[in-house]
């Protein structure tokens, strides 16, 4: 069953930090070897998704149920995930910005499915309707 706004809020801010106090506990094994940096980005990743889905609820609670996260919002939320990973390890914030990446792709495509149609489908269904009305 999944959770509403205002409680999700809480539970993700929750995750959010003790994914980054597991990092920094684990700093000297995360930094330790190529394999636990990616790590380290990956976790940094995972942080990211826990933020953006942090700020998301909280904007909705604050603004109402129709507002969405933009851009703004998505490149603070990279920028505090990738300044966490960098704390641990270089190269750690540099897997992270690859790994967030890709969830934030993830994150859109699921979107998509979801709670709507992309902007190109919507452009069509337009140039349809308006087709039909001239008829």
């Amino acid at each position: 069953m999944p959770l509403t706004q205002s409680s999700s809020f809480p539970v993700a801010s929750i995750l959010a930090l003790l994914t980054f106090s597991g990092m920094q506990w684990a700093k000297p094994l995360l930094a330790s070897s190529q394999s636990m940096t990616l790590l380290g980005g990956f976790l940094g990743s995972i942080l990211f998704v826990f933020l953006l889905t942090a700020i998301g609820n909280l904007e909705q609670v604050m603004f109402g149920k129709g507002f969405q996260t933009k851009l703004p919002e998505t490149v603070f939320a990279m920028i505090i995930a990738m300044a966490a990973s960098g704390s641990v390890h270089r190269v750690c914030a540099t897997t992270c910005l690859i790994f967030s990446l890709v969830m934030v792709y993830s994150m859109y495509k699921i979107s998509q499915q979801v709670y709507g149609h992309s902007e190109s489908e919507g452009a069509t269904t337009k140039v349809a309707e308006k087709s039909k009305k001239k008829k």
